[in-house]
């Protein structure tokens, strides 16, 4: 039954390379694998959600659902149909500030493919805590089985997320699953910003990237494509039309984002 369940989901895979309510799945994980990282275990380093969601600084982590065509039973293999969950209300135990889409939009992850599922938002220091998530979903098969993963009895494990105060450590990780982090700097100027921006870019690669805004709340107000060239960079952003207050900007391509802060202030 272990088996059966491991390879009904598959990878909780870091940042997710897009900033906002959309997410790209993880496409070098052996055939073997359906959910990674497994649960945490205290025996297996490196499992569970690794990344800290920190008051006041948007947070994003992705599920990369890989669904087989079939699963093995003691009776023999099974066709699977697909991995279903509802778009509202499938995480349970997450903060309040916080939601999640998924790629497919309908969530619904038929066989033979790769889809993923992102849980975002900034949270409050009202919500300062440890969330035991759970996943609610059904698998399409011969009958339909509903289940909450991970289950103690089938995958053992659980999926902490865990919100700190403004400032901790791990708020922002920066490792080798993140290029674009570790090969651009950005500067916003001026900041506080009136009515247009300058976002100073130094780069040690190129291509194309998206440049987009969002609030706090991680809603998006602008999206643009933008070109980046080894070296330095200058990228205007159009604030006469965006909200007073803190906003958040993201850089991303398919390989990583980079993010950080810049404050509207019109009067």
């Amino acid at each position: 039954m272990k088996k059966l369940f491991t390879l009904l989901f598959l990878c909780f895979a870091g940042w997710s390379t897009m900033f906002g309510q959309t997410c790209s799945a993880a496409t070098n994980l052996p055939d073997s694998v359906v959910i990674a990282p497994e649960p945490f275990v205290a025996e297996e380093p490196g499992s569970g959600i690794l990344d800290t969601a920190c008051v006041g600084s948007y947070f994003e982590y992705t599920f990369t659902v890989k669904t087989p065509a079939t699963f093995t039973t003691p009776f023999g293999p099974v066709p699977l149909n697909s991995i279903d969950m509802a778009t509202e209300g499938a995480i349970l135990n997450l903060p309040a500030s916080f939601d999640y889409s998924c790629n497919p939009p309908n969530c619904v992850f038929k066989k033979d493919s790769l889809g993923c599922l992102l849980i975002f938002g900034t949270a409050t220091e009202s919500e300062v805590n440890v969330y035991d998530l759970g996943l609610n979903a059904v698998v399409r098969s011969v009958i339909d089985i509903p289940l909450t993963f991970p289950d103690a009895n089938l995958v053992p494990g659980n999926y902490y997320l865990h919100v700190k105060p403004a400032g901790s450590a791990n708020c922002f990780s920066v490792d080798t699953k993140n290029p674009v982090a570790s090969s651009l700097q950005v500067k916003v100027a001026p900041n506080p910003v009136v009515d247009h921006a300058t976002l100073i870019v130094q780069a040690q690669m190129t291509g194309w990237f998206e440049l987009a805004v969002y609030d706090q709340l991680g809603r998006r107000l602008q999206r643009q494509q933008v070109s980046i060239n080894d070296g330095e960079n200058r990228l205007n952003i159009d604030a006469q039309q965006l909200p007073e207050g803190t906003l958040v900007y993201t850089l991303s391509n398919a390989n990583g984002y980079i993010s950080g802060k810049f404050t509207i202030a019109k009067h």
